[in-house]
């Protein structure tokens, strides 16, 4: 119960970050709404994206492994359509899923180390 509020909680805060980082990319309405958010985006990195990246496998290998970004922000995009209130681009989108990824691992790494 513990690693699903910790999982929830950094992806909050990693959307927070972000839109900090990425203000006219990426909008909420309240506090509520981007929990939301990050609960859809937790449940989609959890379920959804895994099955994506088996069917993309021979297009991410082609790709070198670029095609796993666009995957990434696909995701978030779908997310943030699928919560009223949220509002991004698609450059929101890209960078955003990047961010994601990176500050999500490092946050996550720090959560395991305690």
């Amino acid at each position: 119960m513990f690693r699903i509020l910790a999982h929830l909680g950094i992806n909050v805060l990693t959307v927070l970050i972000i839109y900090e980082l990425l203000p006219d990319e990426i909008y909420y309405d309240t506090t509520q709404t981007l929990l939301i958010f990050a609960l859809v985006l937790g449940l989609f990195n959890a379920v959804v994206l895994p099955v994506l990246q088996i069917v993309a496998l021979p297009l991410t290998c082609l790709t070198l492994g670029l095609f796993s970004f666009v995957l990434s922000a696909a995701v978030f995009y779908v997310s943030g359509l699928l919560v009223p209130g949220i509002e991004i681009t698609i450059l929101g989108a890209l960078i955003g899923g990047v961010l994601l990824s990176l500050l999500g691992g490092v946050l996550d790494a720090i959560v395991r180390r305690r």
